[in-house]
């Protein structure tokens, strides 16, 4: 009986573990593809005040 809950918390453990990984991978492409966005606006205005 032991050993049965043994296994359960190491799979509950390890679900957790995957689970912040896939968090995190998900934040750092948010995270790029906003900055990216952010460098391109700025390129965008710049190339906006030349022309003024």
């Amino acid at each position: 009986m032991i050993t049965s809950f043994w296994w359960v918390s190491i799979i509950i453990t390890l679900l957790f573990f995957i689970s912040i990984a896939v968090i995190f991978v998900c934040q750092w492409i948010v995270y790029f593809r906003i900055e990216r966005t952010a460098l391109a606006q700025m390129k965008l205005n710049e190339k906006e005040g030349k022309r003024r």
